[in-house]
C-alpha cells in the first residue's frame, strides 16, 4: 500500500512531542483513528516497531527513538522548503521552546504580546525550567541556555552576555556585616546554587586583578529553582550572586544591596540552542525577536 511518508512521519512526530493519540490528533485536527493507522503503516513501511504502546502511556522503542531523532530535522527542513517558496505568507504552526524561569517569568512572557502580534498564528508551547534538557527527546524547537555549554548534539546561537551581581538583603548585612574583600566571604553564608544534571554546587567567580577567580563558599541552602534563589536573598539567608537584569528591581527598591562592586562576577554568556544546522523560520523569527528583547 502506497503511504503519504511525509505526512505519516508528521503524525509520528506528533505523537512522541504530545505523548498521546488522541493529544496527536487533537493537535493536527484529524481523527484519532487516523493517527493509528498512519502509525502502523509507517512502521509496516520501515520493517521496526517504532512505539510500544501500553494502556497508560507510550514509550519509544530504541529504533524509535533513532527515528525521531533523524526525522525531526528533516520534517523540519522539508517544511521551511515548502515555505521558503511563499515567504509573505504567514507563519503558523507550534513552536517548542524552553528557558530558565527567571527569563520565562520576568522577561519573555510579559513582552509576548509584541511577539503575537508580529507572528499571529504562531503557538508557543513554553517550559520554563533551570535544568538542562534534551532537546531532541523533549522535542523542542530551541533551549535558551546562560553560562558554559556542554558537550551536545545542537547549534549554540549567541544572544549576548549577562551581567552578573553579587548582593545581600540589609537584614543579612545588620547581622553579618559587608565583606570588603574576597578573603571576608569565607566569614559569610552563601546562598549556593547546584548544577541540576551533574548535581555539583557551582563556584562564585570574582574578577581580580590577577583574573578570574572561583570560590566555594559555606552556607546552609543549595538550590536549583531561580525563584527560590531571589526569595532565600530576600529571606536574609545569604549573599546571593545573579542576573542583574532580574536583581535590579530589587537593588533599585532596597530590598537588596549590591557587595563587592570592586570584584565584580564575570558577565555569563547567553546562548540559543537548537537542535540541527539547518534552522526554520519559526526559530529563526523567534531567536531574532529575542536578540531585540535580550
Amino acid at each position: 500500500m502506497q503511504i503519504n511518508l511525509f505526512e505519516s512521519i508528521k503524525i509520528f512526530i506528533e505523537i512522541v512531542e504530545s505523548g498521546s493519540f488522541t493529544q496527536a490528533a487533537e493537535n493536527l485536527q484529524i481523527h484519532r483513528p487516523a493517527v493509528t493507522k498512519a502509525l502502523q503503516q509507517l512502521e509496516q513501511h520501515s520493517g521496526v516497531r517504532l512505539l510500544q504502546r501500553t494502556t497508560r502511556r507510550i514509550n519509544l522503542t530504541p529504533e524509535g527513538e533513532e527515528f525521531y531523532r533523524r526525522s525531526k530535522p528533516l520534517l523540519a527542513q522539508a517544511d521551511d522548503l515548502l515555505e521558503s517558496f511563499a515567504p509573505n505568507n504567514a507563519l503558523h504552526g507550534q513552536l517548542r521552546v524552553d528557558m530558565p524561569i527567571a527569563f520565562a517569568a520576568l522577561r519573555v512572557v510579559p513582552n509576548l504580546p509584541d511577539f503575537y502580534r508580529q507572528h499571529p498564528d504562531i503557538e508557543i508551547i513554553l517550559s520554563s525550567s533551570d535544568r538542562r534538557r534534551d532537546m531532541l527527546r523533549d522535542g523542542l524547537d530551541c533551549v535558551l541556555r546562560m553560562g558554559a555549554l556542554e558537550d551536545g548534539d545542537y547549534i549554540a546561537r549567541p544572544m549576548g552576555n549577562i551581567k552578573m551581581t553579587t548582593c545581600a538583603s540589609p537584614a543579612y548585612l545588620a547581622v553579618h556585616g559587608r565583606p570588603e574583600t574576597l578573603e571576608d566571604l569565607q566569614h559569610h553564608q552563601a546562598v549556593n546554587w547546584i548544577n541540576s544534571n551533574s548535581r555539583q554546587i557551582l563556584p562564585w567567580t570574582f574578577q581580580t586583578a590577577s583574573g578570574i577567580e572561583e570560590i566555594h563558599l559555606p552556607g546552609k541552602l543549595v538550590l536549583d529553582n531561580s525563584e527560590a534563589y531571589i526569595a532565600a536573598g530576600l529571606a536574609g539567608i545569604g549573599l546571593l550572586q545573579g542576573m542583574n537584569v532580574f536583581l535590579q528591581p530589587y537593588l533599585d527598591s532596597g530590598r537588596l544591596v549590591e557587595v563587592l562592586p570592586d570584584y565584580p562576577a564575570p558577565q555569563r554568556k547567553l546562548s540559543l540552542l537548537y537542535p540541527h544546522r539547518h534552522l526554520s523560520r519559526k526559530v529563526r523569527v523567534f531567536a531574532e525577536w529575542l536578540e531585540t528583547l535580550l
